[in-house]
């Protein structure tokens, strides 16, 4: 058998509860107050008992106390000497015995009173009307409370219980057979040597137990007593014989629970029944609203020599037991719901209020089906109103500096009690607090916190003003309100559109603000005067088709229902996307090619068709790049390319002198009627044009080849990618006559959008004239450069890109050197893990933003040897802020030796060329120079002294 132990020392033990009162009757008569507090520092057992110099143990004062005396004992952490009490009061002036405040400040806290194994705890002998109220009795004898030949005794609230170890096997509660009117209320009784709980001689008299609890040992036994009266126990027992009535006794049990300790280990057979009434007894007893459920193998009820097993055979074999349940109803527990609002609140010696003091309350949830008021519950305790705080509620959690944030006392309600009159407090944890007639308040912090959090109370009062309680809320930090943002990018390669889609703007958005003061407008304008777009949503993309290339201010303006505005800008660059069409002859006035076949004369135009012509489209087209070449000139002159229908810019794109071949790349937006105008300043000359490719602002579709040719430039590094003189992408040493050259791409040239190449071809050293060709497939008929024996010259060329990164090069004259500088890649909308994403080209009217020769752009002056210019680009011209390269007609004048330019943006002068020129020499070349992080470019010359034109074409955004 196991049993929970209480932990007592082997001695008997009295204690007084906290506020004990007393359950005697009122009396008229008040007598000496007498007091005993052995903590005190004046205490003596011979002194006169009061509260100046009280007795040191409860003894003195029993002895001295008589009808209407009241004797106060302090509550103490000391252990009180056990007590016989003999105290002889009368029915009006009874002897009363109660707790007083001592020096242990708990609410439970009780005057201990500490009996060797012999000695009860307290003794009542002949004593006769006493009341006692708030003792708590302990001993490791056979009995801790007996009552021997006294009468009229009122034993209330407290516990007695009899240690593990005592000897003997009396009852915790012993009462003699000449003992009289005894009512043991409100007890917990714990008989911890197994022994009975309560026991009472043959003879005895008017008992009554009610409401009182036994646990850890046996039950109640009476022999031979007349008027026992057991109502709203709770009888735990270890192995059954809850209740026992034996030899004639005569009484009543009502609202009683018998179970068993679940925690006790019994025999399957022999285990006595939980209630027991013997033959001599049966007829003098009634039994009726009990709860009995023993163990498995035990039996509710031996009624007169016979066992019942169920409360209905009880009732069917002896008419007792009308209302009682039993263990085939419920598991029993003071808590179990068949035991609330079930009791007969007239049963013999029932109480008012419970084992706790409280008083009887009508759960509503649970119909009533006891007797009476129909709100006493079955067992000691009296289920209560469950009506409890509950850690407070509200928005706190997320509390913003600003913003208004609710609390709410929370409560545990189930029995929905109206909370009218109820008063609340709340603290908020920055130093205010408020109050309020109902159970929310709304407050606003001033102040984010900062590392730490905080947190609010609120203190509930009820209607009659006292304290039902105070609960907390969780902690949380109050955080600085957040800002109304928004982003705006149209710049990332991720989000960009792919060429397919020329002059659209894909835009990627972002909005984010406080939850509390939703966005109410999120509106983005695209620079252009078109209308705004109202976008939804924390982020997305936008897009959004120009009607003309350029770079343009996206903005995106925000409001929200708290009034506060949010505006992002950033720009944004569209234009048209280039194809290849592969060199076409479109233009050779020594044939009548395009135009009329005779020389253009000083200050003549040749007014040529482009669209329509060569590969290119009669319609969408804005611009084209066109290898233009100059011929048997009779004197020294320049070309200036431009729309038709435009005036004629002070730019200059082929420069030349009498009796040379001089080629040069020119991109020029498309005029009226299709066609773009090519000026002649001086003297006479041939015109021969190549178109290399167009720009259009065209859709492709999925459907039309086109969507893969349509591709956009992405500027490098000036990276040189062959250079025959020192091996360099192919062999050491001249190539010969009738020769082609395969050039291998660098690695981001080699992918599957890579469809074009923009490249600074060199030839130098030749040993007599030719001319070179770059191509991808098919040799063409055309070139792209014409040399003579012994010269250096270069020029720019645009050609496709075959797979693998692979570009063939041909030279038609004599031996000759090789040099080729990559200066970019055109790459289609496929994404193939190498190639660059390139970004739009905005053609530009021909523009002159430098010239050392008058102070354009630059100190007026010649750039010397090994020394470097830097121009200011963007910001300048139209070239905006962001943009990344520029295309220019850069053009070195009389040079006073042979030398080179070297055109480049960020980083260190890269060995590459842009312009070869010899001494005297007036050269002009196209190149795609990129942009350092300030917007500018840097143009280096290697020999001697020479003045610099740049004419700006256009820019790649």
């Amino acid at each position: 058998m196991s049993r929970r132990r209480l932990l007592v020392r082997s001695a008997a033990v009295v204690s007084v509860l906290f506020g004990g009162l007393g359950t005697g009757v009122a009396h008229a008569t008040t007598g000496t107050a007498l007091y005993v507090d052995d903590d005190a520092a004046g205490c003596s057992d011979t002194g006169p008992g009061s509260q100046a110099e009280p007795f040191c143990q409860i003894q003195p004062a029993a002895d001295s106390a008589g009808p209407g005396d009241t004797v106060h004992v302090a509550r103490n952490t000391t252990r009180y000497a056990p007590v016989t009490i003999g105290s002889a009061g009368t029915a009006d002036a009874p002897v009363t015995f109660v707790a007083a405040p001592g020096d242990n400040p708990a609410a439970t806290a009780t005057a201990r009173v500490l009996a060797g194994a012999s000695t009860p705890a307290m003794t009542f002998s002949g004593a006769r009307y006493v009341d006692v109220s708030g003792f708590s009795l302990s001993s490791s004898g056979p009995s801790t409370l007996v009552f021997s030949l006294s009468q009229h005794i009122s034993y209330d609230t407290g516990s007695v219980s009899t240690a593990q170890a005592a000897t003997g096997a009396g009852g915790t509660i012993a009462v003699d057979g000449s003992s009289t009117g005894i009512a043991l209320t409100r007890l917990q009784i714990a008989p911890e040597s197994g022994a009975p709980a309560f026991t009472s001689a043959a003879g005895a008299q008017d008992i009554t137990l009610a409401d009182d609890t036994t646990s850890l040992g046996g039950g109640i036994s009476a022999t031979g007593t007349t008027g026992i009266r057991l109502a709203g126990d709770t009888i735990v027992t270890t192995c059954g014989n809850g209740i026992s009535l034996t030899a004639g006794t005569s009484g009543s049990v009502e609202n009683t629970v018998v179970r068993p300790d679940t925690t006790a280990s019994c025999p399957d057979t022999g285990t006595p029944a939980e209630i027991t009434v013997d033959t001599t007894s049966a007829p003098q007893v009634t039994a009726d609203y009990n709860a009995v459920n023993p163990q498995s193998a035990g039996t509710d009820y031996d009624w007169a020599g016979t066992a019942y097993g169920t409360s209905q055979a009880f009732l069917t074999g002896t008419g007792q037991g009308a209302h009682d349940l039993d263990q085939t109803d419920v598991t029993l527990s003071t808590q179990s719901t068949p035991l609330i609002d079930s009791a007969d609140a007239d049963a013999p010696g029932e109480l008012a209020t419970d084992l706790h003091g409280a008083q009887r309350v009508d759960d509503p949830l649970v119909a009533d089906t006891g007797t009476g008021a129909g709100g006493y519950d079955r067992g000691a305790t009296e289920v209560q109103d469950p009506l409890s705080l509950e850690m407070a509620g509200g928005t706190y959690e997320n509390a913003y500096a600003g913003i208004p944030v609710t609390f709410t006392a929370g409560f545990v309600n189930p029995w929905s009690d109206s909370l009218d009159g109820y008063r609340y407090t709340f603290a908020f944890g920055d130093g205010t607090t408020a109050t309020s007639t109902t159970r929310s308040v709304t407050h606003t912090y001033t102040q984010p916190t900062t590392s730490t959090k905080i947190y609010a109370t609120v203190t509930v009062y009820r209607p009659d003003g006292t304290t039902m309680g105070t609960e907390l809320s969780s902690y949380f930090p109050v955080r600085p309100l957040p800002e109304l943002t928004g982003s705006l990018d149209c710049r990332s390669a991720s989000i960009q559109i792919a060429p397919s889609l020329p002059d659209t703007a894909g835009c990627a958005f972002t909005a984010a603000g406080f939850s509390g003061y939703p966005i109410t407008s999120d509106l983005i304008t695209f620079g252009d005067g078109s209308k705004a777009v109202s976008v939804t949503g924390p982020k997305s993309v936008v897009r959004h088709t120009y009607a003309a290339a350029g770079t343009y201010t996206v903005t995106q303006r925000l409001t929200d229902s708290g009034g506060r505005t949010a505006t992002d800008t950033t720009l944004t660059t569209v234009g048209p996307s280039y194809v290849a069409t592969g060199p076409s002859r479109v233009l050779d006035t020594r044939n009548g090619t395009g135009a009329a076949k005779r020389q253009v004369g000083p200050g003549g135009v040749v007014r040529l068709k482009v669209l329509g012509v060569g590969g290119v489209p009669a319609s969408g087209v804005t611009a084209v790049t066109l290898n233009v070449t100059d011929t048997g000139a009779t004197a020294s002159s320049y070309v200036t390319a431009y729309p038709d229908g435009t005036t004629r810019p002070a730019a200059s794109d082929l420069d030349f002198t009498a009796g040379r071949t001089n080629p040069n790349l020119v991109t020029v937006r498309v005029g009226t009627g299709g066609c773009v105008d090519l000026y002649n300043a001086h003297g006479h000359v041939d015109l021969i044009a190549d178109v290399e490719g167009y720009f259009t602002t065209k859709a492709g579709s999925s459907s039309s080849s086109v969507d893969d040719r349509m591709s956009n430039l992405a500027p490098v590094t000036p990276t040189r990618v062959l250079d025959t003189r020192y091996g360099t992408g192919a062999a050491k040493g001249k190539v010969a006559s009738g020769s082609t050259t395969t050039v291998t791409l660098p690695k981001t040239g080699r992918g599957s959008a890579t469809v074009g190449a923009v490249l600074d071809v060199t030839v130098t050293g030749g040993t007599g004239s030719g001319v070179v060709t770059a191509y991808c497939g098919s040799r063409p008929s055309t070139s792209n450069l014409n040399y003579r024996a012994g010269q250096t010259v270069s020029n720019l060329v645009v050609t496709k890109v075959c797979t693998g990164g692979k570009i063939k090069i041909y030279n038609s004259g004599g031996h000759v050197h090789l040099i080729a500088d990559l200066q970019g890649l055109y790459t289609n909308s496929v994404v193939d893990g190498t190639s660059p994403w390139g970004s739009p080209y905005v053609p530009a009217s021909p523009t002159r933003f430098l010239d050392t020769r008058n102070g354009t752009g630059a100190p007026t002056g010649r750039l010397g040897a090994n020394r470097t210019l830097t121009v200011k680009v963007t910001g300048v011209h139209g070239v905006p802020a962001g943009a990344t390269a520029v295309l220019v007609n850069l053009t070195g004048v009389a040079p006073t030796t042979a030398t080179h330019l070297t055109a480049y943006g960020a980083g260190t002068l890269p060995n590459t060329y842009n312009d070869n020129l010899g001494a005297g020499e007036t050269r002009p070349v196209l190149a795609v120079i990129p942009l350092d992080t300030n917007g500018c470019l840097h143009i280096h010359n290697a020999n001697g002294s020479l003045d610099i034109v740049a004419d700006l074409e256009g820019y790649i955004g």
